[in-house]
């Protein structure tokens, strides 16, 4: 019975640590505006301070049922498969979204982060 407890404690130790960086958010590594112009809604994403978007990873923008990916993003200053910032642009009347990225610094990246964002 008690090697059962210390398995236990010891996969759910192993699982606290596996991911540290998801539990950090979002808001830690990058900010997303988006802006609504006539049609157009321009969504950015930028990292904070010494983050950068990675873009290499798959980055996934939804907005009402535009879906926008890597492939459609235009980055800004890239350098070593990371960017200041990236901006997607789609015509829908939605208000509202979501942005899954990867941010890297240096020396790290974080696991995918997600958030929502509202359309000003």
């Amino acid at each position: 019975m008690r090697s059962s407890f210390s398995m236990m404690a010891l996969v759910a130790t192993g699982l606290a640590l596996a991911t540290p960086t998801q539990a950090e958010g979002f808001a830690d590594h990058g900010t997303v505006t988006a802006t609504r112009s006539g049609e157009t809604v321009t969504i950015t994403v930028a990292g904070k301070s010494d983050w950068h978007v990675n873009s290499e990873y798959g980055i996934k923008v939804e907005l009402g049922g535009t879906k926008l990916g890597k492939a459609d993003g235009k980055y800004a200053n890239m350098h070593d498969g990371k960017a200041d910032s990236v901006a997607f642009e789609a015509k829908d009347a939605a208000s509202s979204g979501s942005v899954k990225a990867v941010f890297c610094d240096k020396s790290s990246c974080t696991a995918p982060l997600k958030t929502t964002f509202n359309v000003k």
